[in-house]
């Protein structure tokens, strides 16, 4: 049997969600609570595995709490069900680690669908909800890819090779040359004539300024 705990600041919606879900054999309703602060208390007292939850509460809100149940309670599924849609409410709630985000106009039979993916580890979302996560991730792959892009001209530009990459990124990591040389199975006197090649050649003056120029361009 799934134990599920209730949150909303409206008691109408919380009476209506438990009614719903004693109706199903599978389900316990352990506790309602009207804000994130009772929640807490309720998680602590009963340890739910699924928590149904609002965002907009008195209180603590309903992304305060999603961060603190996942802090104390690492094992409990939650279940983001409000009426906000929003882009910024979505991505805080998928930041801190929410199960599923979805919206209260879901039909009842899908609510109990979406809380036994949840408890097998399925990630559930509203059609609305997963079209704002996509675009993100589409947005992030991008910026990545082109981040990527321009790296790689930097290092066609100043013609740096492979092993010049990790160098720069051992470097960078503060590695002494003996510890380059055994990461990379070279010579520690091959490992200096290869960092007084990359100097010489971006216009480096030393091991800080080159790691700088690293970061900078963001090339590891």
């Amino acid at each position: 049997m799934i134990k599920v705990a209730i949150a909303d600041d409206q008691t109408l919606i919380r009476q209506m969600l438990s009614m719903i879900l004693s109706q199903n054999g599978e389900f316990l309703v352990s506790g309602e609570a009207a804000d994130g602060e009772e929640l807490l208390r309720l998680c602590r007292e009963h340890t739910p595995d699924v928590v149904l939850l609002d965002i907009k509460m008195p209180s603590y809100d309903g992304i305060y709490a999603l961060n603190a149940i996942k802090s104390e309670f690492p094992e409990t599924k939650v279940i983001l069900l409000t009426t906000f849609g929003d882009e910024k409410n979505i991505l805080r709630a998928f930041s801190g680690g929410a199960d599923g985000y979805i919206l209260k106009d879901i039909r009842p039979q899908m609510l109990i669908s979406a809380i036994k993916s949840v408890c097998d580890g399925i990630f559930v979302a509203h059609e609305s909800v997963a079209a704002v996560l996509r675009r993100h991730v589409c947005a992030s792959v991008a910026g990545r890819s082109a981040q990527l892009d321009m790296a790689d001209e930097i290092y066609d530009e100043y013609g740096l090779d492979i092993t010049d990459r990790k160098i720069l990124k051992y470097v960078t990591a503060g590695k002494s040359n003996r510890e380059i040389a055994e990461l990379l199975n070279f010579s520690e006197g091959t490992i200096k004539n290869r960092i007084s090649r990359i100097l010489s050649i971006t216009g480096q003056k030393d091991r800080t300024q080159m790691a700088v120029f690293a970061l900078k361009n963001e090339l590891i």
